[in-house]
């Protein structure tokens, strides 16, 4: 089974095992595994150091076009922005973690990068993976809405605090899901089509046992 090209969409909240699931598929599966998140994650630190806010971003990248690029690792897609490469206490910082859901709801930010991560489709092929995951938080309903199969991760807030925790990562889960669902441009929302698992009653292992068994069944 899966023997075509498959293109997966994985959507959801902070904290609801879309990069465990994600990177289970990825690894088992040989697909590129592409986190969207970490392009808005990017752009955030960029920006940042850049002591820009919110109100100066679009002025910003109208006179500055970025040049976005791909670095593959293993089979990692990473995001490149004008030459730089990112680390994952880049990234994961509390001021990124604070900033990200405002910046990312900014539309020609997003604009920014929407071409370069439908391109990671066919970068996929081209490079002789047997398909793609993309996750995020619109690719069901923006960025890949023709996917083969697209899942929507929940779960309660406590248990993805609890995650985060672990993970020795402060954020603030309830703030960003409030400002992600409300954005205008692409907001977090669940694709009519796509598979709901509630992921605080499932393991890991077993969410991916659902995603395998239904796309298994649609293809």
């Amino acid at each position: 089974m899966m023997e075509m090209f498959t293109v997966l969409a994985v959507d959801g909240g902070a904290g609801t095992g879309k990069s465990t699931l994600s990177k289970l598929i990825s690894r088992r599966k040989n697909f590129l595994y592409v986190e969207t998140g970490s392009h808005y994650r990017a752009l955030t630190f960029i920006l940042l150091e850049k002591a820009l806010n919110a109100e100066s971003v679009e002025d910003y990248l109208t006179k500055n076009p970025l040049i976005i690029e791909s670095n593959i690792n293993k089979n990692k897609s990473e995001i490149q922005i004008d030459g730089i490469r990112f680390n994952s206490e880049d990234l994961r910082s509390t001021k990124v973690n604070e900033n990200v859901s405002h910046f990312a709801a900014i539309p020609l930010l997003r604009k920014s990068l929407f071409d370069y991560q439908r391109s990671q489709v066919n970068q996929a092929q081209s490079l002789g993976f047997s398909g793609v995951i993309l996750e995020g938080r619109d690719i069901g309903t923006k960025i890949l809405p023709d996917a083969d199969l697209k899942i929507f991760l929940h779960a309660d807030a406590e248990t993805r605090i609890q995650r985060r925790m672990k993970d020795g990562e402060v954020d603030s889960i309830k703030k960003r899901d409030e400002l992600d669902s409300n954005r205008k441009s692409a907001p977090l929302a669940c694709a009519d089509d796509a598979l709901r698992i509630n992921t605080a009653d499932h393991s890991a292992e077993e969410v991916y046992n659902l995603v395998i068994a239904a796309l298994n069944s649609r293809l």
